[in-house]
Protein backbone atom coordinates (compact mmCIF):
# COMPACT_ATOMS: atom_id res chain seq x y z
CA UNK A 1 0.00 0.00 0.00
CA UNK A 2 1.22 3.24 -1.27
CA UNK A 3 1.52 6.35 1.64
CA UNK A 4 -1.32 8.88 0.50
CA UNK A 5 -0.15 12.10 -0.75
CA UNK A 6 -1.22 15.48 -0.15
CA UNK A 7 -4.33 15.80 -1.55
CA UNK A 8 -5.57 12.27 0.14
CA UNK A 9 -4.64 13.50 3.22
CA UNK A 10 -6.28 17.21 3.00
CA UNK A 11 -9.41 15.06 2.59
CA UNK A 12 -8.69 13.08 5.18
CA UNK A 13 -7.94 15.93 7.84
CA UNK A 14 -11.30 17.86 6.10
CA UNK A 15 -13.59 14.39 7.24
CA UNK A 16 -11.98 13.80 10.59
CA UNK A 17 -12.02 17.57 11.30
CA UNK A 18 -15.70 18.06 9.79
CA UNK A 19 -16.67 15.30 12.28
CA UNK A 20 -15.07 16.56 15.28
CA UNK A 21 -16.97 20.05 14.73
CA UNK A 22 -19.88 18.59 14.57
CA UNK A 23 -19.19 16.55 18.14
CA UNK A 24 -18.35 19.81 18.89
CA UNK A 25 -15.06 18.00 20.94
CA UNK A 26 -11.57 16.57 19.34
CA UNK A 27 -12.25 13.11 17.93
CA UNK A 28 -9.94 10.90 16.42
CA UNK A 29 -10.75 8.27 13.77
CA UNK A 30 -10.77 4.64 14.40
CA UNK A 31 -8.58 2.34 12.26
CA UNK A 32 -12.30 1.11 10.71
CA UNK A 33 -13.08 4.74 10.27
CA UNK A 34 -9.78 5.18 8.04
CA UNK A 35 -10.10 1.91 5.79
CA UNK A 36 -13.85 3.35 5.35
CA UNK A 37 -11.95 7.00 4.52
CA UNK A 38 -9.68 5.20 2.32
CA UNK A 39 -12.05 2.98 0.80
CA UNK A 40 -13.99 6.37 -0.46
CA UNK A 41 -10.94 7.91 -1.64
CA UNK A 42 -9.88 4.69 -3.59
CA UNK A 43 -13.21 4.99 -5.29
CA UNK A 44 -13.37 8.74 -6.23
CA UNK A 45 -16.20 9.65 -3.99
CA UNK A 46 -16.29 13.32 -3.61
CA UNK A 47 -15.55 15.00 -0.58
CA UNK A 48 -18.86 17.15 -0.93
CA UNK A 49 -20.47 13.71 -1.30
CA UNK A 50 -18.37 12.61 2.21
CA UNK A 51 -19.68 15.73 3.95
CA UNK A 52 -23.15 15.55 3.03
CA UNK A 53 -23.66 12.13 3.69
CA UNK A 54 -22.40 12.21 7.41
CA UNK A 55 -24.81 15.02 7.35
CA UNK A 56 -27.62 13.65 6.25
CA UNK A 57 -27.21 11.09 9.42
CA UNK A 58 -26.18 13.66 11.63
CA UNK A 59 -29.77 16.02 11.27
CA UNK A 60 -31.59 12.45 11.44
CA UNK A 61 -30.27 11.64 14.81
CA UNK A 62 -30.42 15.12 16.21
CA UNK A 63 -33.82 15.13 15.56
CA UNK A 64 -34.81 11.93 17.13
CA UNK A 65 -32.28 13.21 20.26
CA UNK A 66 -30.28 10.40 19.69
CA UNK A 67 -26.46 10.32 21.01
CA UNK A 68 -23.88 11.62 18.68
CA UNK A 69 -22.32 9.42 16.07
CA UNK A 70 -19.52 7.90 16.96
CA UNK A 71 -18.17 6.00 14.03
CA UNK A 72 -17.95 6.80 10.03
CA UNK A 73 -19.38 3.27 9.44
CA UNK A 74 -22.86 5.07 10.58
CA UNK A 75 -22.70 7.11 7.72
CA UNK A 76 -21.84 4.14 4.60
CA UNK A 77 -24.70 4.41 3.05
CA UNK A 78 -26.02 7.85 3.31
CA UNK A 79 -22.29 8.56 1.76
CA UNK A 80 -23.25 6.06 -0.77
CA UNK A 81 -26.54 8.00 -1.88
CA UNK A 82 -24.41 11.24 -1.93
CA UNK A 83 -22.04 8.94 -3.93
CA UNK A 84 -24.80 8.08 -6.05
CA UNK A 85 -26.53 10.77 -6.32
CA UNK A 86 -23.54 13.05 -7.74
CA UNK A 87 -22.31 10.25 -10.49
CA UNK A 88 -26.17 10.34 -11.54
CA UNK A 89 -26.22 14.02 -11.69
CA UNK A 90 -23.22 14.07 -14.71
CA UNK A 91 -26.04 12.35 -16.66
CA UNK A 92 -28.12 13.90 -19.13
CA UNK A 93 -26.33 17.56 -18.08
CA UNK A 94 -27.42 20.30 -20.36
CA UNK A 95 -24.76 21.24 -22.84
CA UNK A 96 -24.24 24.09 -25.77
CA UNK A 97 -24.97 27.40 -26.60
CA UNK A 98 -26.99 28.71 -23.47
CA UNK A 99 -26.51 25.98 -21.31
CA UNK A 100 -26.20 26.97 -17.23
CA UNK A 101 -22.56 27.55 -16.68
CA UNK A 102 -21.97 24.79 -13.55
CA UNK A 103 -18.22 25.26 -14.04
CA UNK A 104 -18.00 28.59 -13.15
CA UNK A 105 -21.51 28.68 -10.81
CA UNK A 106 -19.09 26.01 -8.68
CA UNK A 107 -16.29 28.20 -8.50
CA UNK A 108 -18.50 31.12 -7.31
CA UNK A 109 -19.59 29.38 -4.80
CA UNK A 110 -16.14 28.16 -3.71
CA UNK A 111 -15.42 31.63 -3.73
CA UNK A 112 -17.64 32.96 -1.98
CA UNK A 113 -17.41 30.25 1.13
CA UNK A 114 -13.35 31.18 1.08
CA UNK A 115 -13.87 34.90 1.30
CA UNK A 116 -15.99 34.19 4.72
CA UNK A 117 -13.30 31.52 5.02
CA UNK A 118 -10.89 34.69 5.21
CA UNK A 119 -12.95 37.24 7.17
CA UNK A 120 -12.98 34.71 10.23
CA UNK A 121 -9.61 33.40 10.19
CA UNK A 122 -8.68 35.49 13.43
CA UNK A 123 -11.00 32.24 14.92
CA UNK A 124 -8.82 29.51 13.50
CA UNK A 125 -11.79 26.82 14.29
CA UNK A 126 -14.72 28.71 12.38
CA UNK A 127 -12.25 29.25 9.21
CA UNK A 128 -11.50 25.69 9.67
CA UNK A 129 -15.19 24.27 9.29
CA UNK A 130 -15.03 27.22 6.07
CA UNK A 131 -12.18 26.12 4.68
CA UNK A 132 -13.29 22.15 4.44
CA UNK A 133 -16.52 23.70 3.35
CA UNK A 134 -14.76 25.41 0.55
CA UNK A 135 -12.53 22.52 -0.46
CA UNK A 136 -16.09 20.41 -0.63
CA UNK A 137 -18.11 22.67 -2.83
CA UNK A 138 -14.70 22.10 -5.02
CA UNK A 139 -15.28 18.71 -5.54
CA UNK A 140 -18.77 18.71 -7.24
CA UNK A 141 -18.26 17.57 -10.88
CA UNK A 142 -18.47 20.34 -13.28
CA UNK A 143 -20.23 18.74 -15.76
CA UNK A 144 -23.37 17.77 -13.27
CA UNK A 145 -27.08 19.14 -13.38
CA UNK A 146 -27.65 21.92 -11.55
CA UNK A 147 -30.98 20.94 -9.56
CA UNK A 148 -29.21 17.41 -8.05
CA UNK A 149 -25.96 19.32 -7.51
CA UNK A 150 -28.03 21.70 -5.68
CA UNK A 151 -29.41 18.76 -3.37
CA UNK A 152 -26.31 17.59 -2.11
CA UNK A 153 -25.26 21.12 -1.19
CA UNK A 154 -28.45 21.68 0.60
CA UNK A 155 -27.21 18.59 2.60
CA UNK A 156 -23.51 20.52 2.98
CA UNK A 157 -25.45 23.67 4.23
CA UNK A 158 -27.04 22.12 7.12
CA UNK A 159 -24.33 19.71 8.18
CA UNK A 160 -21.88 22.98 7.85
CA UNK A 161 -24.13 25.21 9.96
CA UNK A 162 -23.95 22.26 12.43
CA UNK A 163 -20.34 22.01 12.14
CA UNK A 164 -20.17 25.94 12.77
CA UNK A 165 -22.18 25.94 15.83
CA UNK A 166 -19.82 23.66 17.39
CA UNK A 167 -16.64 25.28 15.99
CA UNK A 168 -17.82 28.78 17.34
CA UNK A 169 -16.36 30.40 20.31
CA UNK A 170 -18.21 30.05 23.48
CA UNK A 171 -18.81 33.32 24.10
CA UNK A 172 -20.38 33.75 21.00
CA UNK A 173 -22.43 30.66 21.13
CA UNK A 174 -23.63 31.64 24.48
CA UNK A 175 -24.90 35.41 22.56
CA UNK A 176 -26.83 33.78 19.87
CA UNK A 177 -28.46 31.60 22.19
CA UNK A 178 -29.75 34.03 24.81
CA UNK A 179 -30.66 36.34 21.75
CA UNK A 180 -32.96 32.74 20.19
CA UNK A 181 -33.95 31.79 24.29
CA UNK A 182 -35.28 35.33 24.39
CA UNK A 183 -37.48 35.00 21.40
CA UNK A 184 -38.60 31.76 22.16
CA UNK A 185 -39.50 32.84 25.90
CA UNK A 186 -43.76 34.17 24.67
CA UNK A 187 -44.37 31.17 22.70
CA UNK A 188 -46.27 28.55 23.83
CA UNK A 189 -44.45 25.26 21.93
CA UNK A 190 -44.87 21.83 22.35
CA UNK A 191 -41.11 20.15 23.63
CA UNK A 192 -40.26 18.90 20.26
CA UNK A 193 -41.70 21.68 18.68
CA UNK A 194 -39.91 24.22 20.34
CA UNK A 195 -36.67 22.22 20.50
CA UNK A 196 -36.55 22.11 16.27
CA UNK A 197 -37.74 25.96 16.41
CA UNK A 198 -34.82 26.42 18.74
CA UNK A 199 -32.54 24.27 16.26
CA UNK A 200 -34.28 26.56 13.31
CA UNK A 201 -33.77 29.92 14.66
CA UNK A 202 -29.71 29.37 16.32
CA UNK A 203 -28.71 28.73 12.41
CA UNK A 204 -30.77 31.35 11.41
CA UNK A 205 -28.75 33.76 13.65
CA UNK A 206 -25.68 31.99 13.15
CA UNK A 207 -25.55 32.46 9.49
CA UNK A 208 -26.30 36.27 10.43
CA UNK A 209 -23.44 36.28 11.98
CA UNK A 210 -21.09 34.37 10.00
CA UNK A 211 -22.29 35.66 6.25
CA UNK A 212 -22.04 32.08 4.89
CA UNK A 213 -23.43 32.44 1.67
CA UNK A 214 -26.68 30.17 0.60
CA UNK A 215 -25.38 26.84 -0.69
CA UNK A 216 -27.21 27.26 -3.97
CA UNK A 217 -25.51 27.49 -7.84
CA UNK A 218 -28.40 29.28 -9.13
CA UNK A 219 -27.60 31.59 -6.64
CA UNK A 220 -24.03 32.29 -6.75
CA UNK A 221 -24.15 32.20 -10.57
CA UNK A 222 -26.16 35.79 -10.34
Amino acid sequence: MTAPDEDELAYYRAVEDHFAALRGTPFLFSPKDFALLRKWWTEGVPLAGVLAGIGEIWERRREREADPVSSLSYCRHAVARQAKRLASARVGAASGEGAFDVAEAIRALARAVAETAAAWRGVPQVAAVLSDLERAVSTLPEDGQPAALDETLADLEFTSLDALLGALPVDRHEAIASDVERELAGLKLADDVRNRTRHALLVKALRRLIGLPRLELTVSAH
